[in-house]
């Protein structure tokens, strides 16, 4: 801790810090920061990168922001990630190395960001670049990958149409050059876990992967995320009829949209289905989308409190295996029982048969679960009010925060002895 002041001083890492969001990890280093930085005994600085139009030093939410990293101009495209893959890691290392002395800790929230420091060094793992190629251990986009090499890579990423949130076309999918620096770049990241001191992870489904990668035990700490909820006067009149069922997300193919629209069309009458999101599968969902099924597009994101309180069940049908949802998070922070697929952290919130219900991610599954909430009133309102417990016993914001806390103090301490 300072040695005047009596005040640990963090500084907290990430590329991108809002206004400048692509994701939840963003939204989840700027909650953590302010919740944090609201302490009598933390002091919190992000490090992020440029962004147009904003101040290069600001105090935000009580947060010092320094925006003096140097990444490519977004996200949008491949060639946009190749620059940030030339630029940013070296920006890194030289900005933490003009700064760092002044710290008791680094905190790298976007694991983009890890470099070697010599302080006490923490990382949350929101993500699954460091342990798959495409970032999503989703092998070949069918199924949860069982681990990586250089042949089940090319296998995988020929027969996917995705890689993150960009189409994979066939100048890229089918290329070599593409492909070597794509794997060599994982096996850096890789490595950049043995430059961490102890990892905070969203679930269990990511510890098991960093200790697969050598992690000890006991240098994992699992914390969510807090949930991002903004209570406003802007709401939404969701007019409907019987139960609303709703899915709040992109609308990709590895969200598993069409399994819930597939499993919807068949399971009720008396009942709505609400798509809240848009993305590139959108024109295809429509399409299979029956009467009782509404698409909404984006919604601003103080509008959504308004989306959780109507909503009767919220659907998280993923595919791929999420670290965790945020719509976990935030339907659990308004009782809202959910249906989940039986993939990545989500069995971590949903507990089956007391708060929501976990489903195998296949339609006839899918049917029985959606059918069985939506006929059964009593069944909903038991969920909801456990859901209710769970969030005030497990999620609450400040015990995820004093667990951060706690943590922090205890590997410094054991640094010092």
């Amino acid at each position: 801790m300072s040695r005047t002041e009596g005040v640990l001083k963090v500084l907290f890492v990430s590329e991108s810090y809002p206004p400048a969001t692509y994701g939840g990890g963003e939204i989840s280093c700027a909650l953590m920061a302010s919740k944090l930085a609201r302490r009598d005994d933390i002091e919190v600085t992000v490090l992020t990168s440029e962004v147009e139009g904003c101040p290069s030093e600001e105090i935000k939410d009580d947060v010092t922001v320094l925006r003096r990293l140097r990444t490519g101009r977004g996200r949008s495209s491949l060639l946009d990630n190749l620059r940030r893959k030339i630029y940013f890691k070296q920006s890194v290392r030289r900005e933490v190395g003009k700064i760092v002395e002044e710290y008791d800790l680094v905190h790298f929230f976007n694991i983009t960001s890890i470099v070697e420091v010599n302080k006490p060094s923490f990382a949350t793992i929101n993500s699954y670049i460091n342990f798959c190629p495409k970032g999503n251990l989703f092998y070949k986009d069918e199924e949860v990958c069982q681990g990586c090499s250089p042949v089940r890579f090319i296998g995988c990423i020929t027969h996917s149409e995705y890689i993150g949130g960009h189409r994979l076309k066939a100048p890229f999918k089918y290329n070599p050059l593409f492909w070597l620096p794509l794997y060599r770049d994982f096996l850096k990241r890789k490595k950049d876990i043995q430059k961490v001191d102890h990892f905070f992870s969203l679930s269990d489904f990511i510890n098991q992967l960093l200790l697969k990668e050598g992690v000890k035990k006991n240098s994992i700490t699992k914390v969510v995320n807090i949930p991002d909820i903004t209570e406003s006067d802007k709401s939404l009149d969701l007019e409907h009829t019987g139960v609303l069922v709703v899915y709040i997300g992109e609308l990709s193919k590895i969200k598993g949209v069409d399994l819930l629209i597939k499993a919807f069309n068949r399971s009720s009458t008396d009942s709505r289905l609400l798509i809240v999101g848009d993305g590139p599968e959108r024109e295809k969902l429509t399409n299979l989308a029956g009467p009782s099924v509404d698409f909404l597009g984006r919604v601003d994101h103080d509008a959504v409190h308004s989306i959780y309180r109507q909503a009767d069940i919220v659907v998280v049908p993923s595919l791929w295996p999420e670290p965790l949802s945020r719509v976990l998070l935030e339907a659990a922070h308004f009782g809202t029982p959910i249906v989940a697929t039986r993939v990545g952290g989500s069995p971590e919130i949903v507990k089956d048969g007391y708060n929501g219900l976990l489903v195998d991610p296949e339609v006839e599954d899918m049917v029985r679960k959606l059918r069985y909430m939506i006929e059964d009133h009593d069944v909903r309102d038991t969920m909801a009010e456990n859901m209710k417990t769970f969030y005030r016993s497990e999620l609450y914001p400040e015990r995820v925060v004093a667990d951060i806390v706690e943590t922090y103090k205890d590997k410094l301490e054991g640094v010092r002895s």
